[in-house]
């Protein structure tokens, strides 16, 4: 599971995205959703048990680190890896892609990958790389055409997603901020957390991110 933490404490920081919306109209979440897509409601419940998981995921890493994540970083991929399944598939529909086979396929990878995963953790990282394979397999295969290569055709399909979400009715509350899951890139949740932004990039502010109460972040701070 390390990986995966050193993958989230490599995200940057950005500049503030100009709308939280995915898509056209809307009047917003309602109270107790963290976001409407296409008219079903993902329950702001939901999101902070997707979280707590991936906090579950990461601490093992963080703790080798002596590093900490803030909780609003976690909550907003958990926020995205959902609402980017709701839509993913319609997407794939579109794309001629089959996700029912898409999703068996990955199931069984998951199963094979998480032999030797710790029993407390297996609930939870199934769940998280269940999504994360599925919407990752999916943007290649949209991408695979004019691609050289995985990682490219893996780009190619983001474009082409993003292309078409935005014509989608989404809306995501603002408190999440934006990330983007390939670019490994957060816009800092409506500026609640320092994040370094230098022109090189820069792993999250430690320092600020250790100062938040603990219910707020993710690992133990290093004494």
């Amino acid at each position: 599971m390390r990986r995966t933490a050193l993958a989230a404490l490599a995200l940057v920081a950005v500049a503030p995205l100009a709308a939280c919306s995915g898509g056209p109209g809307g009047s917003g979440p309602h109270p107790g959703d963290a976001a409407v897509v296409e008219g079903q409601a993902i329950a702001l419940s939901r999101v902070d048990d997707f979280a707590d998981d991936f906090c579950a995921l990461e601490e093992p890493g963080l703790a080798q680190q002596g590093a900490v994540l803030p909780m609003a970083l976690l909550r907003s991929v958990a926020v995205e890896a959902l609402v980017v399944d709701e839509l993913l598939p319609e997407f794939a529909q579109e794309q001629g892609i089959d996700i029912a086979d898409v999703r068996r396929d990955v199931r069984a990878e998951v199963r094979t990958t998480l032999a030797d995963v710790p029993a407390e953790l297996r609930v939870a990282a199934t769940r998280r790389l269940e999504l994360e394979g599925a919407r990752r397999a999916v943007l290649q295969v949209a991408g695979s055409r004019g691609a050289t290569s995985a990682e490219q055709a893996l780009a190619l399909g983001a474009e082409r997603f993003n292309a078409w979400r935005a014509e989608q009715d989404v809306e995501v509350d603002p408190r999440f901020g934006r990330v983007d899951l390939d670019q490994l890139q957060w816009d800092g949740a409506n500026g609640s957390l320092s994040v370094a932004a230098d022109d090189a990039p820069a792993a999250l502010d430690q320092k600020a991110a250790a100062a938040l109460p603990a219910e707020q972040r993710c690992g133990t701070p290093a004494a």
